[in-house]
Parts: structure tokens; C-alpha cells; sequence
């Protein structure tokens, strides 16, 4: 059995995608959690190492993972990954004392070399607190990722993803989105549906249903109540949605993930 052990906070939208979790299990033993309730929980039983965040395009309820983290295991050192980023997002990081941010993709290789770096100083002579002082090799410093976004990142539609971030519950029409972007509506498109992977409506749509199954998770949610927090005002193609996207009623994943 691996002797690294970490818990592993997916807190991604779109979790059908592949995240870096599994790059992570071949060099430590990871609880992976996917909802912020479950995280005290996990760190207690699991006793982790460290702890990795993911994240592809964080909002403010999402964020809130890293200063909680922060404030009730202070002896934890905090891996931040994301894939929208602006240097506000890594200054904020920081400030909350996460021991590294890394803009996504992020190798396997810099990956393996970052945990093993990270728990070699852990289980050292003065392992309470030597992780706080450990540098980083020079290659894997600024500007490598910390402040530079990548060019495999979102360059021309990076403000349309963090405007429905921030606004995915009302009407999001393309125009302004594009208007954001300072693109006409047609290059908005295009450029969008190269940088994500989708169209923006199919995106739109996948987030809202990403943060459907978050309130879903919460007790004492309603299917109605939900649907209308995340944009959709008719009912019965929220359901269509969901099933699409989910694969099951939103009724019944709400049941599986009752307590």
C-alpha cells in the first residue's frame, strides 16, 4: 500500500471530462470527494499528507474549499489546480496559503515530481513544519505556470466562461457574451467551440446542470426550486436536460444522494 496518502477535492463542473485526480493514484493513496460537505470527513478518516483541490472553472461556492481547508487543518499543505485563471484567482491563493497553484494542463510528470517534493519534506526530521519553507526547483517556478496562463487555455473566451460563472441563473444570451469578449457573434462561436471543447449553448447548459446536481446534493432541496436557481424556467425540459446530461431523473439523483 502506498504510504503518501491524500484527499483529492474534484470540485470540477463538468465532471464527465478527465481531470488530473488519476495522474495523482499511481504515487499516493487519494480519497477522492467531490462535494466541499464531505471534505472534514475525509481528511479525519483518511489522515492525508496533503490535500489536492481541482478545479476547471471555479465560482465563489466552489472556492470556498480552499479557506476552509486552510483554516481547519492548518497543518495541511493545499495543491491548487485550476483551468480558468487570472492572476487575481493566484493572488487570492496564495494569500490563503495554499502551498502551490498551478495552471491546468498540468503534466504527469510535473505532477509526480510536485507529490513527491511535497511529502519528502512532510515525512522529514521536522516534518509538523518543513513543508512550509520548501522551494521548488527552478523549472517548476513562475513563469512556468503560477501567473501565466498556458496556450492551451481559453485566451479569447476566458471572461464568457467567468461571466456564467457569475450568472449561469439568468438569461445568458451569446451577444453578450461575445460583446465580453470583444468578438463578433459568429467569431465568438467559433473561437468558443475551439477553446472549450463545445458549443457556448451546450456549455451553458452542462454548467447549469453541474450546478443542478450541487444544490440537489443539499437537504432539503426541491426539483422545481432547483431548476429555477439554475436558469431553466420550464420544468419539464430541466428534466430532459438532466437525463441527458446525468443519465437518471433528477428525482432519482437527488435520491442517491440523500444522506
Amino acid at each position: 500500500m502506498n504510504e503518501r496518502r491524500a484527499v483529492w477535492i474534484d470540485l470540477r463542473c463538468m465532471p464527465q471530462q478527465r481531470g488530473l485526480w488519476p495522474d495523482a493514484r499511481p504515487h499516493c493513496d487519494i480519497a477522492r470527494v467531490t462535494q466541499i460537505a464531505e471534505v472534514s470527513s475525509a481528511i479525519a478518516a483518511h489522515r492525508p499528507h496533503f490535500v489536492g483541490i481541482e478545479y476547471d472553472y471555479p465560482d465563489r461556492s466552489r472556492l470556498t474549499a480552499v479557506p476552509m481547508v486552510r483554516r481547519e487543518f492548518p497543518a495541511l499543505p493545499v495543491l491548487m489546480f485550476t483551468e480558468y485563471h487570472t492572476e487575481a484567482l493566484a493572488v487570492w491563493a496564495f494569500r490563503c496559503r495554499v502551498w502551490d497553484y498551478r495552471v491546468m494542463p498540468v503534466t504527469a510528470e510535473t505532477l509526480a515530481r510536485l507529490i513527491g517534493i511535497l511529502t519528502s519534506a512532510i515525512t522529514g526530521p521536522m516534518a509538523r513544519h518543513e513543508w512550509l519553507d520548501t522551494e521548488l526547483p527552478p523549472d517548476l517556478r513562475a513563469p512556468a505556470g503560477h501567473l501565466r496562463k498556458p496556450l492551451t487555455a481559453s485566451p479569447r473566451t476566458s471572461a464568457a466562461v467567468a461571466w456564467i460563472s457569475e450568472h449561469y441563473a439568468q438569461p445568458c444570451p451569446i451577444k453578450v457574451a461575445a460583446e465580453l469578449c470583444h468578438l463578433s457573434e459568429s467569431e465568438f462561436s467559433r473561437a468558443f467551440r475551439r477553446e472549450q471543447g463545445l458549443s457556448f449553448c451546450s456549455f451553458l447548459l452542462q454548467y447549469r446542470v453541474a450546478r443542478a446536481r450541487d444544490f440537489l446534493a443539499e437537504p432539503g432541496s426541491s426539483v422545481s426550486q432547483v431548476a429555477y436557481a439554475v436558469g431553466f424556467n420550464d420544468l419539464s425540459y430541466f428534466g430532459r436536460v438532466f437525463r441527458r446530461f446525468v443519465g437518471v431523473p433528477a428525482t432519482q439523483y437527488q435520491r442517491m444522494r440523500s444522506p
